[in-house]
């Protein structure tokens, strides 16, 4: 298929219109021509010449009757001094017909000729209509003006012929346009692999190329930034990875240490070196966290009891909540029996909620643990007595790295916790939900699975 412009294709429907125009002119005056010389349409001319032909009769004649006025006219008889006699025009339409032919007034129906015959004792006045008419009567009684209809239908089929060339031309050119909307999609789906298919118009193809090249040319900084993310994600992973070994190690031979006699000094600083070292395995944990990829991770679904899971993380809690001084409280009794689910996704997701409330609740404060069942939903809720969440942490607390400086800051908290949970909820086709209690006062997060 050739290239062609848009100007040309303008051009080519443009002249279409004027073929068309020509072809609706031609017509329908061969059909007005044809019908009179067929006789179905009586022409002003031919009105005019049947006139002239009855004049000289009508001038001279003693009398005459309806049937000598020529066709197509109406008459009025009138006496020399403008009384009205007899004819086919009313008495009323006499006085008016009179005053325009004899007084030189302005007629108040313009679309009508006048012919005057003076005869020996009065004067007759013929009525026409200066239009084309219909020889049928009926015809004549819908259609009063031939030459008006002719005009009205050939206005209405040039106005359709512009509506069906402009939807052609609208046609054509949006099945143009639209290749561009598809590569305009891929481009925004960062689909790039896709082979590029040619319109056929020469301005279309023009963007076409444009995008051709700007999608090469996103392809490779995507790649190269795709490749480059890949690389510092496994780079720090194993970063993490490794310094989990020296930690342990270190934390171990602090532990070793505080089991033995040591001066007040000497335990001190091993007490720091413990807690510091525990502090750096929270913070190489943060990072491995942040490294995962949890849009391609696929979680292992399995039907998991509830009263297990349950166990395995009370104990968890039981110890953190302990060593912070808070209570918890474990509202449990509606749970199902079992849960289809990935169990160390399901713990993981729980466990960091409730780290999160715990951190962010004061000692001596409350953490509620809550399990709802509603038709084919579980609902796990987390509530505590700290702060809750400010304006901006409703709307962004599951964001990667968000940390809210207004409310439940903490120099241990690096805005991974509710990511991860949010990404492990989503993974099991459910949602979760933050707001602030109105009973606790604090933080309310809801966790939705279907189970």
């Amino acid at each position: 298929m050739g290239v062609r412009k848009l100007r040309s294709v303008f051009m080519q429907h443009a002249l279409s219109l004027a073929f068309a125009v020509f072809i609706v002119i031609t017509v329908n005056v061969g059909a007005y021509l044809w019908g009179v010389n067929q006789g179905f349409i009586y022409p002003l001319n031919r009105v005019t010449a049947a006139i002239e032909t009855a004049k000289e009769n009508l001038r001279t004649a003693k009398q005459f009757t309806e049937k000598d006025i020529p066709f197509l006219c109406e008459y009025a008889l009138f006496t020399k001094d403008g009384q009205y006699k007899t004819g086919t025009i009313t008495p009323e339409m006499g006085i008016s017909v009179w005053n325009v032919c004899m007084e030189n007034q302005r007629p108040s129906d313009h679309p009508y000729l006048y012919s005057i015959i003076e005869r020996k004792a009065d004067i007759l006045i013929l009525k026409y209509r200066m239009t084309a008419q219909f020889e049928n009567q009926m015809l004549r009684s819908i259609f009063p003006s031939v030459d008006l209809l002719l005009i009205s239908i050939i206005l209405l089929e040039i106005l359709i012929s512009l509506i069906v060339i402009s939807f052609l031309f609208g046609r054509y050119l949006g099945k143009k346009l639209d290749r561009l909307l598809v590569v305009v999609h891929r481009i925004e789906q960062q689909d790039l692999n896709f082979e590029m298919q040619r319109s056929g118009l020469f301005e279309v193809d023009q963007a076409l190329d444009a995008l051709e090249h700007m999608g090469t040319a996103l392809k490779q900084s995507l790649s190269k930034q795709w490749r480059d993310d890949r690389m510092r994600q496994e780079q720090l992973s194993a970063l993490a990875h490794d310094l989990k070994t020296p930690l342990t190690i270190i934390r171990g031979n602090a532990e070793l240490l505080l089991e033995t006699s040591l001066s007040t000094e000497q335990r001190r600083c091993t007490e720091y070196i413990e807690n510091s070292s525990l502090q750096m395995q929270d913070y190489v944990q943060t990072l491995i966290e942040a490294t995962k990829s949890w849009d391609s991770y696929q979680p292992c679904m399995q039907k998991i009891p509830m009263g297990s899971l349950l166990l395995e993380l009370k104990k968890q809690m039981d110890g953190l909540c302990a060593v912070n001084h808070i209570t918890l409280l474990w509202e449990c009794g509606q749970s199902p029996e079992y849960v289809t689910a990935d169990h160390d996704l399901l713990i993981r997701m729980l466990v960091n909620v409730l780290s999160n409330a715990v951190e962010h609740t004061p000692q001596g404060g409350k953490v509620t643990f809550e399990i709802l069942v509603h038709d084919s939903e579980l609902s796990f809720l987390i509530t505590d007595t700290g702060q809750g969440f400010s304006d901006e942490a409703l709307k962004h607390a599951t964001e990667q790295f968000f940390m809210d400086d207004e409310s439940r800051s903490s120099k241990s908290h690096y805005g991974i916790g509710l990511y991860v949970a949010a990404s492990i909820a989503k993974k099991h086709n459910g949602t979760i939900i933050l707001e602030n209690s109105a009973v606790s006062g604090g933080a309310k997060v809801t966790i939705q699975i279907p189970y």
